[in-house]
C-alpha cells in the first residue's frame, strides 16, 4: 500500500490494486493467497466505510500500542507501571488513556530518575511545604536546634543565633583589621575543649569539641598556630613570639595549650590560590572523612585561578564584582550542600569611612558579594569619634565600669532575625583575641537596652540542642566574662 501511494496521485487503493503489486513478489504474492488477502482487504474496507468520522481515535489508539512497544522493545523500560495484559485494573485505565498520556506517564519516569540522581549530587530538591511542618513546630515548642556554636560576644550570639548549620556570615572590616584572627578564635572555642582563667589559675572547660576546617589564603600553619596558643593561654601573641618575660607559669600554660591544640578537632588548610570547585572539594573532604560542621574561609578576594575557572565556565571575561558575586553566591550553595555554618570575611573600601554608608556600600569589590549570605557584620575598630559619641553611655550611672570598647560591629544584614542595623561593641584584647561585651546601640548611637547577651552552656552530644543561661554580668571581671562567652 505505501509503494502504491507513492507511484501517484492515488486517492483510493482497492485490492485489485494490491493484488497487482504483490503479483511480481513471489513470497508476497504466495502470503497473499494462503490468507485470502483479497476478502481480507475487502473485509476492511467495508467495516471501515462508516467509521471515516472516527479516524483520529483509531489513529492515537495506534499510536498509544506503538509508544508502548517502543518505550520496551528500544528504550528497554518496564511498562508494567501503566501496560499489563493480566492486570485488568491496569488494562481498565490504559484504555482510558490518550496517546498524550502514556507518553507523559513514560516522560515523567524519566524526569523522576533524573531528579534523583540529579539532587543527590546538587543543590535543588522538591518538596511539599507541608512535609515535617508539624515535627518543625514541635522543634520551635522545646527549642531544640535553634542556636548553633556561640560567638565570643554573646550579643552576636543572641542576634544571629549562634553559627548555626546552613548559615553563611561574613564578618568584613578594614586591612589589618584581625579579620583572619578573629575567625580563628571562633574556630578555636569550637574545636578546643579548653581555655585558661588568669583569674583564678585554673583551666576552664569550653564545652564538646566539635571538628572544624579553617580555610587560610594568606596564614601560614605557623602564623595560624601562633594565634591559637594566645587564644587559649591568654598570653599575648607578640610576649610568646619573642619569649618576652615568660614566668614559670605561663611556660607552663603554653605547654598544656600547646597540647590542647594538638588534640583539638581543628584542621586547616593553605589556599592562596582557589576556585569554587577546589573550595568545593576541600570541604567535601573534611565533611566526609572529619564531620565538620563548620568552615571558616580566609576571604574572599580574587584570585589568579578564579578568573581562570569563570572564564571557562562563561567563555567571556568578568569584571571582578560580577566574579566575587558568583563566588560568594557558590560559597553559599556550598554551606548549604553540606549542612555546615561558614564563616567569611572581605576587605572595606574607603567609603566606610562615611557615617551614612555602614552596609554592603562599604565592602571592597562589589556589594552583591552580601546578597548570598546570611549575615552581613563590619568589624571596625572604636574611634575618638566615636568614644565622643558615645560619652553619654560610658558615663550614665557607671553601669559599664571601665569597659570602654574597641571594636564595633555593625550589623547590616541579618536574614529571618530580629536585630538589623544595629552596632554592638565590645572590647577585644588584640593580643589574645578574647573579647567581651560592653552594649548595643542602633546606628544614631542610642542605646537598645531590650537585647540580652546568649550564652549558651553545652551539655550535650548534639550542638543543636542547647539551653540558655540568662545571667546579669555587670559584676563579672572581663576575663571571666570573656571565658565564659567563649563557652
Amino acid at each position: 500500500m505505501a509503494n502504491i501511494a507513492k507511484k501517484g496521485n492515488v486517492e483510493k487503493i482497492t485490492s485489485l490494486d494490491i493484488e497487482n503489486e504483490v503479483s511480481i513478489f513471489e513470497s508476497a504474492s504466495l502470503l497473499w493467497k494462503n490468507n485470502n488477502g483479497w476478502e481480507y482487504i475487502e473485509e476492511a474496507i467495508n467495516m471501515a466505510s462508516d467509521k471515516l468520522m472516527n479516524v483520529g481515535r483509531y489513529y492515537d489508539d495506534v499510536r498509544k500500542y506503538s509508544i508502548i512497544r517502543n518505550a520496551s522493545e528500544s528504550l528497554k523500560i518496564d511498562v508494567g507501571f501503566i501496560y499489563d495484559e493480566t492486570d485488568d485494573i491496569k488494562m481498565e485505565a490504559f484504555n482510558n488513556l490518550t496517546s498524550n498520556d502514556v507518553l507523559n506517564a513514560i516522560n515523567n519516569r524519566f524526569l523522576d530518575f533524573k531528579s534523583l540522581w540529579k539532587n543527590a549530587f546538587g543543590d535543588n530538591f522538591s518538596f511539599h511545604v507541608g512535609d515535617g511542618i508539624k515535627n518543625r513546630l514541635e522543634e520551635h515548642k522545646r527549642q531544640e536546634n535553634v542556636y548553633g556554636y556561640p560567638f565570643q560576644s554573646g550579643y552576636l550570639t543572641t542576634i544571629f543565633k549562634g553559627m548555626r548549620e546552613k548559615k553563611f556570615i561574613i564578618r568584613s572590616s578594614i586591612s589589618g583589621g584581625s579579620k583572619s584572627r578573629n575567625a580563628m578564635a571562633d574556630a578555636c572555642n569550637m574545636a578546643c575543649d579548653r581555655i585558661y582563667d588568669w583569674n583564678k589559675h585554673e583551666w576552664k572547660p569550653t564545652g564538646q569539641k566539635q571538628p572544624v576546617l579553617f580555610i587560610s589564603t594568606e596564614l601560614t600553619k605557623e602564623e595560624i598556630q601562633d594565634c591559637l596558643l594566645a587564644h587559649i593561654s591568654g598570653i599575648e601573641q607578640d610576649r610568646i613570639e619573642e619569649w618576652r618575660d615568660i614566668g614559670e607559669e605561663e611556660e607552663c600554660v603554653l605547654r598544656l595549650a600547646a597540647e590542647y591544640v594538638a588534640e583539638s578537632l581543628l584542621y586547616g588548610e593553605y589556599m592562596p590560590d582557589f576556585t569554587i570547585d577546589t573550595i568545593s572539594e576541600t570541604i567535601e573532604k573534611y565533611v566526609i572523612n572529619f564531620n565538620i560542621i563548620a568552615c571558616f574561609f580566609d576571604y574572599i578576594n580574587d584570585s589568579p585561578s578564579l578568573y581562570a575557572y569563570y572564564y571557562e565556565k562563561t567563555k567571556s571575561r568578568l569584571r571582578t564584582d560580577q566574579i566575587l558575586f558568583l563566588f560568594s553566591n557558590s560559597l553559599k550553595l556550598v554551606c548549604n550542600k553540606y549542612n555546615i555554618y561558614l564563616g567569611s570575611s572581605t576587605q572595606l573600601n574607603d567609603s566606610y569611612k562615611d557615617d551614612a554608608n555602614k552596609d554592603a556600600g562599604a565592602l571592597k569589590g562589589s556589594k552583591a558579594i552580601i546578597e548570598k549570605a546570611d549575615g552581613g557584620i563590619l568589624a571596625l575598630p572604636v574611634t575618638h569619634k566615636d568614644i565622643k559619641k558615645l560619652k553619654p553611655i560610658l558615663e550614665s550611672e557607671g553601669r559599664f565600669g571601665t569597659l570602654t570598647p574597641n571594636m564595633s560591629y555593625y550589623i547590616f544584614k541579618n536574614r529571618g532575625g530580629k536585630w538589623k542595623t544595629v552596632i554592638v561593641w565590645t572590647k577585644i584584647n588584640l593580643g589574645t583575641m578574647r573579647e567581651v561585651d560592653c552594649f548595643v546601640t542602633d546606628y544614631n548611637f542610642e542605646l537598645i537596652t531590650d537585647i540580652e547577651r546568649t550564652v549558651i552552656d553545652f551539655e550535650l552530644d548534639d550542638v543543636g540542642n542547647v539551653g540558655i543561661i540568662e545571667t546579669d554580668n555587670s559584676d563579672v571581671s572581663g576575663t571571666d566574662l570573656a571565658t565564659k562567652l567563649s563557652k
